[in-house]
């Protein structure tokens, strides 16, 4: 059952008219790959829109900038004429002090010189127009006296009032400027936000659009083997110069379809991105699976959603088989290139019988396409 027969069913089932697992991995490809054209640019719109809005917030930063800058000035100025002032009105009351001392010293005076006395002393002058001039002159005194005073009086009261306003111009401008300075503070830290939004658009962008690209690759790939059987034909010897030296030259290790590619994947029902670290061969359940190089068995058991796992040592490098049937060889056994090791099963699988195969340089897992003969 395991000879000629077994590769002609295994061939029949893989040519069978149905809807392949390669299909739906191909429509679940195309589907996100639409999906990330569309977040693609719909990040593109965004990262324009949030550098749009952080130069505006930029430029009102710098206008609300220059006018604290500017109120500073009038602050300054303000200051300056208020100290001004303030010298004038003391000016003024040290000259009204004066004013009031001479003018008290005059009305005093007057005062001693009593209304007959002053008649008396003018009747002494015989001159009618001199009495008339004396009289006048007191007058003028009296009235230069006191319009003087009222004169320092309306300037000091004056100056008062301008002081007033201009330290209620002041504070206006002083809280002004405080509330400007905060206004600044929040747009920088409104402007440190967006710029870590932006940080966060243009990496998801770049992700998405690197993943885009790997997504694409990967469909490339999977639609280069599209409807191929592989390892039906006659298997490359090995070469000389041990498992590095087999690069694009190793046997496959079942006869079947690729269905999963290396890297990136789409799952067909979530559609969501998954990382294969190796690759998935459709093939027929109970079809012979075989060493890809010479090498020592390092594994053979089962593992959590791999099911029965064969792991094969080849001097620095791995080949695991996986969803085995069964083994056909033992831990620590040495197994020549292209000997049998065991059957493809659906051990731990969830969509029928296929072998996962996975090559690794030390822990590091490598793109089997690269190391099996075309």
């Amino acid at each position: 059952m395991r000879g000629p027969l077994l590769v002609v069913m295994t061939l029949a089932v893989l040519w069978a008219p149905r809807a392949s697992a390669q299909t739906e991995e191909r429509e679940a490809l195309r589907r996100r790959l639409a999906a990330d054209r569309v977040r693609v640019q719909f990040l593109t719109n965004e990262e324009a829109s949030v550098l749009a809005g952080l130069e505006a917030l930029e430029k009102g930063i710098r206008d609300k900038q220059k006018r604290v800058a500017e109120l500073g000035d009038e602050i300054v100025t303000l200051d300056k004429r208020v100290a001004e002032l303030t010298d004038r009105i003391v000016q003024n009351q040290a000259r009204l002090g004066d004013l009031r001392e001479r003018f008290g010293k005059r009305a005093a005076a007057m005062l001693r010189l009593r209304r007959a006395r002053l008649t008396r002393l003018l009747r002494r002058i015989a001159d009618p127009n001199e009495v008339r001039r004396s009289r006048d002159r007191f007058d003028f005194v009296k009235g230069f006296d006191l319009a003087l005073i009222r004169g320092m009086l309306d300037a000091t009261a004056a100056d008062r009032k301008l002081r007033f306003e201009l330290t209620e111009k002041k504070a206006a401008a002083e809280e002004t400027r405080v509330s400007l300075e905060t206004a600044v503070e929040e747009a920088r830290d409104l402007s440190a936000e967006r710029e870590a939004l932006l940080v966060a658009i243009r990496k998801e962008r770049v992700g998405a659009a690197r993943l885009a690209r790997e997504l694409k690759d990967a469909a490339k790939r999977l639609d280069a083997y599209m409807g191929r059987v592989l390892g039906s034909g006659p298997q490359p010897e090995p070469l000389a110069g041990g498992f590095a030296a087999q690069r694009g030259h190793l046997p496959w290790p079942v006869v079947g379809r690729l269905e999963v590619p290396f890297g990136k994947k789409v799952d067909p029902e979530s559609d969501m991105v998954l990382i294969s670290k190796g690759i998935d061969i459709r093939a027929a359940q109970s079809s012979p699976v075989r060493a890809v190089f010479e090498g020592k068995v390092a594994f053979a058991g089962s593992r959590e959603g791999f099911g029965n796992v064969l792991v094969l040592e080849h001097g620095g490098y791995y080949s695991l088989y996986a969803h085995l049937e069964s083994f056909a060889v033992q831990v620590g056994q040495a197994v020549l290139p292209q000997q049998l090791v065991g059957y493809v099963g659906d051990s731990g699988s969830t969509k029928g019988a296929y072998l996962y195969f996975e090559l690794r340089q030390g822990r590091a897992p490598v793109d089997p396409m690269h190391w099996l003969a075309p």
